[in-house]
């Protein structure tokens, strides 16, 4: 299942925190119709190039299933930031 929520943490050294949730779910809403108007074209490219496409999709969908569960965290000497998708 694609990841539907990423929170992000982002503190200064100054003690300031700033920590924001992402709704992932209406990204997918939106790119949707985008997806579908694409599809016919992915599938007329895979075909000419020789690539399946419905394999290609396949994989996409496994690379976006994985997602889940990532932590990054990028720290320096004055900003720490953390994203986590849940």
């Amino acid at each position: 299942m694609i990841p539907f929520m990423a929170m992000i943490f982002i503190r200064q050294t100054q003690g300031r925190c700033f920590k924001v949730w992402i709704p992932l779910f209406l990204i997918w809403l939106l790119l949707l119709p985008v997806v579908l108007v694409l599809f016919p074209l992915v599938l007329v490219v895979g075909l000419c190039v020789g690539v399946n496409a419905f394999k290609a999709y396949g994989t996409m969908w496994a690379i976006l299933s994985s997602l889940r569960d990532t932590l990054i965290e990028v720290e320096n000497d004055e900003v720490l930031f953390k994203m986590r998708i849940v």
